[in-house]
């Protein structure tokens, strides 16, 4: 079968523009035709790719003008979210395809050109998630260090730019996603911006995942993306102790379900209106629970009284022969000034003898200027060294 040679006679001005691709995306077949002639034309030259797609003319609405919004930084964002308009089902899918025709440009560069300046332009551009990388990686292209050519270097650099637009154009126009989805959880614990900040987080992870092939719209497969998204932000913020994701949303549904029941539910009751099994349910019910820090003061405020001075200590209280702390504080410091400075040192910041904080390795690393596997190797030698027979039995009197 002969390759379809790419029609040039559409160029206007070296721009492929959108009243062109509308119509050569149309459809899956004619979009099969094209998307390989397309993408060795912009893999091999400089022309435009849907400029259209940065444009505010196809971001906002044509009747929601420009105003300056007073106010904190929330009503700024409300005023853009009501310019931007929803993408249609047309609008997406070409979209997509001209993310997909993008994508197959750079590894199309990046293949033919191996070279590791061109390879760090592209990591920085693109998302950990990207699907070049990881077809870079998948089909072991060896970049070699080298100079890179000027005109490939530029014209990866203009795809790179070309990508980014069309894939912030797709995030823009589906912002309105976050909101909706967010609003279902609100009022548990944190707070709204927060959520519609991890959705948006979400959406710009959707973009990267979206395969147009799997036959959904994009604004479907990104309101789980975003949903996914702000669960996983209400597991690990809205709590004291972080719950599983899956058992976060089987309690937000169940909370749903006693909120809108005008009587008390039992266990089977709920599991039916939540739609999940009755252990499942007893799970989340046994999960709903408020957590204070026992260093929290009663009384809500900053004072020195917490919840830790109530509990009762259930230690027996040592006999009067016994050693007390003081002996053993200057037990330990006689052994500890035996030590070589610096594992001393180590010692006293590791285990809170210093200052009464004990000190993280890497805490220790930067106040001693070495690395952290050399401060484990200077406590691990200090700890052998107090292991020794005389200086045990010094210390057994305590144990």
């Amino acid at each position: 079968m002969a390759k379809t040679a790419f029609p040039h006679r559409h160029l206007q001005d070296g721009v492929l523009d959108w009243a062109f691709l509308a119509r050569a995306f149309r459809t899956e077949r004619r979009f099969r035709v094209l998307a390989e002639p397309l993408a060795e034309h912009l893999a091999v030259s400089t022309t435009r790719f849907l400029p259209e797609a940065a444009s505010p003319s196809f971001l906002e609405r044509g009747t929601a003008p420009r105003v300056q919004t007073p106010g904190d930084p929330l009503s700024v964002y409300w005023a853009d979210l009501r310019r931007l308009r929803p993408t249609t089902r047309q609008e997406e899918f070409l979209l997509a395809r001209a993310i997909e025709v993008e994508r197959e440009v750079l590894f199309r560069i990046l293949q033919r050109n191996p070279c590791t300046a061109l390879k760090a332009l592209a990591e920085e551009h693109l998302s950990p998630y990207s699907t070049v990388l990881q077809r870079l990686h998948e089909e072991k292209v060896r970049f070699r260090d080298e100079v890179a050519d000027e005109g490939v270097l530029a014209r990866l650099q203009q795809r790179l730019n070309e990508l980014a637009a069309i894939q912030n154009a797709l995030v823009d126009r589906n912002l309105h996603l976050v909101p909706t989805v967010a609003n279902r959880y609100r009022h548990v614990g944190v707070p709204w911006e927060d959520l519609i900040q991890e959705g948006n987080a979400a959406l710009l992870r959707a973009v990267e995942r979206y395969d147009r092939h799997e036959g959904a719209r994009f604004s479907s497969y990104a309101t789980w993306w975003v949903q996914q998204g702000i669960l996983h932000a209400l597991s690990f913020q809205s709590r004291t102790v972080r719950l599983p994701v899956y058992l976060a949303q089987a309690l937000h549904r169940v909370r749903d379900a006693v909120a809108t029941a005008p009587e008390t539910l039992g266990t089977s009751e709920l599991a039916k209106r939540t739609r999940l099994s009755p252990e499942r349910v007893e799970r989340a019910l046994n999960a709903d629970r408020t957590c204070l820090s026992i260093d929290r003061s009663p009384d809500g405020d900053d004072g020195e009284d917490s919840f830790r001075e109530f509990l009762a200590d259930p230690r027996e209280a040592p006999p009067p022969d016994e050693p007390s702390q003081a002996e053993l504080r200057e037990t330990l410091e006689d052994l500890l000034n035996r030590l070589p400075a610096r594992e001393a040192l180590v010692l006293r910041l590791r285990f809170g003898l210093e200052d009464g904080r004990p000190w993280t390795l890497e805490q220790v690393r930067s106040l001693l200027g070495v690395s952290r596997e050399r401060v484990r190797q200077l406590q691990a030698q200090s700890l052998r060294r107090l292991s020794q027979p005389t200086p045990r039995k010094a210390l057994e009197r305590f144990a």
